[in-house]
């Protein structure tokens, strides 16, 4: 059954059409009582706005931790738009793809889900006019898998091709920040993201209880390097995920 929601829009999906790696005839997602969705194969996001009045041009495009393999949407996106929207903030819930039904190797999902990334950012600002986002506010959230979607993200945008017969295609696909929270890459402590000078900012929070600590510590380390701003606040409590 779908999640029950006040004042999300209806979904929308990245793609017309054909998708990019897309599967057919593939299982409907379900989700479970705890509000997690799975079996994700049509990309979608879905946009909870503000008050208008309280509209400040912020848009977080928000991915839900699950191991690439279920979304935490309810705790990850539901609670986050029912916090940020008060303080004017456009809450984007990204369902990117999941395996399964997609049966690929590690660096084959992320690849996947990068495309899901780009397009969603691309999507956001083809719609900020409609939706009251400043199109230089546009950030992209993640918690565990979804902060390495976001880390992936920050490391490997581009610019959007100028000459594309889809409009989407020609926009930026940078975030304006990228926040992650409990980064996570299969335990491993590396940094494994090659980050530019023209990253965008990161802020990464993570619990000294969320074993590696140091791929959070390594990422933050080798932004500075680069002259990109980047901060981590470590936190004695909240285990994996800041949950």
């Amino acid at each position: 059954q779908p999640l029950e929601v006040t004042n999300g829009l209806p979904p929308v999906a990245l793609w017309i059409g054909a998708v990019p790696y897309g599967l057919t005839n593939t299982a409907v997602e379900t989700v479970d009582q705890p509000g997690k969705i799975r079996g994700v194969s049509a990309p979608s996001i879905t946009a909870f706005l503000p008050p208008e009045v309280k509209r400040n041009g912020t848009a977080i495009i928000v991915c839900a931790g699950g191991g690439y393999g279920s979304l935490d949407w309810k705790t990850h996106v539901i609670y986050a738009a029912q916090v940020f929207n008060e303080l004017g903030v456009t809450v984007i819930g990204l369902k990117y793809r999941l395996r399964p039904p997609h049966i690929v190797s590690n660096e084959e999902i992320q690849s996947v889900t990068l495309l899901d990334a780009k397009r969603a950012v691309r999507v956001v600002r083809q719609h900020a006019s409609e939706w009251g986002i400043d199109t230089h506010k546009i950030g992209i959230v993640g918690y565990s898998a979804g902060a390495n979607l976001a880390m992936n993200l920050a490391a490997s945008f581009d610019d959007g091709a100028a000459d594309a017969q889809d409009p989407v295609e020609r926009q930026s696909s940078r975030p304006d920040f990228a926040v992650g929270l409990g980064v996570w890459n299969w335990r491993k402590p590396e940094n494994p993201f090659v980050f530019r000078t023209n990253s965008p900012p990161v802020y990464l929070v993570h619990a000294t209880t969320d074993k590696p600590i140091e791929i959070a510590q390594n990422i933050v380390a080798d932004l500075r390097k680069l002259g990109v701003p980047a901060r981590l606040d470590l936190f004695d409590e909240g285990g994996h995920g800041l949950g």
